[in-house]
């Protein structure tokens, strides 16, 4: 599948991405569509990440770093029927990655090395709906999935003269739909304090793909001396797996939240053409708050800056050597309001640890960086005093 994108929204990610539970009047919960029933304007969102990854083990040691726009929305109230509308185009899955590995021998003529390439990625363009009914909302969110991953593989023996060099080149092409679904709960306390409760997440699918092959052998001078085979358009099934995420969050109005999450997805169902993959299944513990110093100062415009801080634990879906990696991280992030409205600019950091040098001769530091605005019906309306 290639590097999966995160589901939660931007303003969500700076403090350990709980989506599950969240809803808002002024903002757009890309991750759970039950939320769309307590938005009270228009909104218009749109982000874009940055990340710079660090790869080592016992022997060697890389990174590499890539930036990409990552969602664009345009949520509508229903306003009579207390329930909202959102269309639009999110990244689904990324491949971007450049591997060599050396392969020593004594015999010169026997050391070879392997490189790895990965390209391409998927998107989903989504619609979604749901409906608040008192203090219970629930939602439907449609994606049609589709893109082309690339990947190729070669084997090659730099100083043999006689030696079969190979080259491997696929591609697979993913169109089809898949369904995501989502439950809150609303259970006010005080005056502007209630508990949120949420569940969100899809069944395992089957997604229709097609796929290319190619397999060569090649002579160090370049020339291909065989081509195994060459096939094209094959049919087959990329099997997506069950996945949800279940929260809780308190809030006090205007001035903080706070809560945890829980994650889950069964990846070691997920199978492509019907080949297995090195995935297994996952879990993540999430927990975070956000805080707002004085959303009403009319002076002192940091004041009414949303700061966000989260930490999450959990197991990554991908296994080395049949043995799972563990993932840890810290969120930060800032919402900075535009003028006197619910309008923002979004800034959040991510970093995250995977997997152990000691228990998997392996481990990768990620750092994501999400920069994202968020655009309001209000911002849209002619003032007449300024």
């Amino acid at each position: 599948m290639g590097d999966l994108r995160s589901y939660s929204p931007s303003y969500l990610r700076g403090w350990g991405g709980l989506s599950a539970a969240h809803n808002s009047m002024a903002r757009f919960n890309i991750d759970n569509p039950a939320a769309l029933g307590n938005i009270g304007g228009s909104i218009f969102d749109f982000a874009a990440n940055g990340n710079v990854v660090l790869m080592k083990s016992n022997s060697s040691s890389g990174a590499f770093g890539y930036s990409a726009p990552e969602y664009m929305s345009l949520a509508i109230p229903l306003k009579r029927m207390k329930a909202g509308l959102a269309f639009g185009l999110q990244s689904f899955t990324r491949n971007n990655y450049n591997i060599t590995q050396n392969n020593d021998s004594s015999d010169v003529n026997a050391a070879s090395y392997n490189t790895y390439v990965g390209q391409g990625g998927t998107y989903k363009v989504f619609m979604a709906s749901g409906m608040k009914l008192k203090n219970f909302s629930f939602g439907l969110k449609a994606n049609y999935v589709f893109g082309t991953m690339n990947y190729v593989s070669t084997l090659v023996f730099p100083d043999s003269i006689n030696g079969y060099n190979s080259l491997k080149h696929g591609d697979k092409t993913l169109g089809d739909f898949l369904f995501e679904g989502g439950l809150q709960y609303k259970i006010k306390l005080k005056s502007e304090r209630h508990l949120d409760l949420g569940i969100c997440g899809n069944l395992q699918t089957n997604l229709n793909a097609t796929q290319d092959l190619l397999f060569e052998r090649f002579l160090n001078n370049g020339l291909v001396n065989d081509t195994v085979y060459n096939v094209s358009g094959v049919k087959g099934v990329l099997i997506y797996p069950m996945q949800y995420r279940a929260g809780i969050l308190y809030t006090r109005d205007n001035k903080f939240s706070v809560g945890a999450q829980f994650s889950s997805s069964a990846w070691s169902n997920y199978s492509s053409f019907g080949e297995k993959d090195s995935v297994t299944n996952t879990w993540k513990i999430s927990s975070g708050l956000e805080w707002i110093p004085n959303a009403k100062s009319m002076d002192g415009y940091f004041n009414r800056v949303s700061y966000r801080f989260g930490i999450y634990s959990g197991i990554n879906y991908v296994s080395l050597n049949g043995k799972s990696l563990t993932e840890n991280g810290i969120t930060l992030g800032f919402g900075f309001p535009i003028r006197h409205s619910s309008s923002e600019l979004n800034l959040n950091f991510d970093i995250s640890k995977i997997g152990s040098l000691n228990t998997n001769n392996f481990q990768e530091y990620y750092f994501r960086g999400t920069f994202a605005f968020s655009l309001n019906d209000f911002w849209f309306i002619k003032r007449k005093y300024d």
